[in-house]
């Protein structure tokens, strides 16, 4: 896997910044993030499965990581993007997700989008809990295979309100 310099200066800090939640560009606030997998698992194969009108593909190995995150309220991650792709479920509380667009789109179990969401590309987002309560959200992140892994790139902040 070829790294550019922002990913490999990620790279370096990967697990701390999933472990931990520390940021470089755009520091999160009020979160708590612990990972049930002490580091990664490792998914060695490519993977192509079809079931029930759901498609998984991979094309060669894959990092896998899991996540839980507990916001205050007023809390917020950052600004980064995440290599390959994270599957996200609101257990409590409500998160929104502001794109690099300045576009806000609220999940939880009471939400009218509801209570799952996934994250993919390039393009910096930020996920913050608005409200006056605590969220938890539990993630699955799926990205390449890369030594350290590299979950999540930090980005610049993008000036929303």
């Amino acid at each position: 896997m070829k790294l550019t310099r922002r990913r490999v200066l990620s790279a370096a800090l990967g697990l701390t910044v999933v472990g931990s939640g520390v940021a470089l560009a755009s520091p999160p606030s009020g979160i708590v993030s612990t990972n049930p997998v002490a580091t990664k698992a490792d998914l060695n194969r490519p993977v192509n499965l079809r079931s029930d009108g759901i498609r998984f593909n991979t094309k060669g190995p894959t990092d896998v990581g899991f996540q839980t995150v507990t916001f205050d309220p007023g809390g917020r991650t950052g600004w980064h993007h995440h290599p390959g792709v994270v599957i996200v479920t609101v257990q409590s509380g409500a998160v929104t997700i502001v794109d690099s667009d300045c576009h806000a789109r609220t999940y939880g179990p009471n939400e009218r989008r509801g209570s799952a969401f996934t994250e993919s590309g390039n393009e910096p987002m930020e996920v913050r809990n608005l409200s006056g309560a605590p969220a938890t959200v539990q993630a699955v992140l799926i990205a390449p295979d890369a030594e350290p892994p590299v979950f999540r790139i930090e980005d610049d902040v993008v000036p929303c309100p």
